[in-house]
């Protein structure tokens, strides 16, 4: 189950309850079931760190404290900062951003890019409408930043619509 879209299942537009079809799923499905629904159910997520593993980790952590996260895979085990998203090293971490992030999040400004509301991932619009749906599946507004639909922007600019001829 990696589409977001499919979840949760349905039949002619209506969900199919999980204790209906819990009887014909096999323990891996339903594990993974429950996994996904856990993920989905989230909106600001905190995936690993290690780009070659990407495993849902939990909900991202807005409180003064740090709260980190050591991935259950046993082929990776790396920590995450549930804060910042970041790396987590017990000496030497830092919530704040590096001079690489920060160099990045200045040209993200002056560049015109949106961050997602729900993950904060940096969203680069080269053509197309406003409409944008994040790799974390929030859907939203990217002048504004709102969820889609719930502002007053315009759908989309007639010179983004087009990609220049090559």
């Amino acid at each position: 189950m990696r589409d977001e879209r499919l979840y949760p299942p349905q039949c002619c537009h209506q969900n199919v309850p999980l204790p209906q079809v819990r009887p014909h799923l096999t323990r891996a499905v339903l594990t993974e079931f429950e996994l996904k629904a856990q993920e989905f159910g989230t909106l600001k997520r905190v995936y690993c760190v290690e780009s070659t593993c990407s495993r849902f980790l939990g909900s991202l952590h807005e409180g003064n404290s740090i709260k980190v996260f050591t991935c259950p895979s046993p082929k990776c085990t790396t920590t995450t900062c549930g804060k910042c998203r970041g790396r987590y090293n017990r000496f030497t971490h830092s919530c704040t951003p590096d001079a690489e992030t920060q160099g990045v999040l200045t040209l993200s400004r002056a560049s015109g890019w949106s961050r997602c509301p729900g993950c904060a991932q940096m969203i680069e619009l080269s053509m197309g409408c406003f409409h944008m749906t994040c790799r974390c599946k929030t859907e939203f507004c990217y002048l504004c930043r709102a969820l889609w639909k719930t502002c007053k922007c315009p759908r989309w600019e007639d010179s983004r619509l087009l990609a220049p001829a090559q």
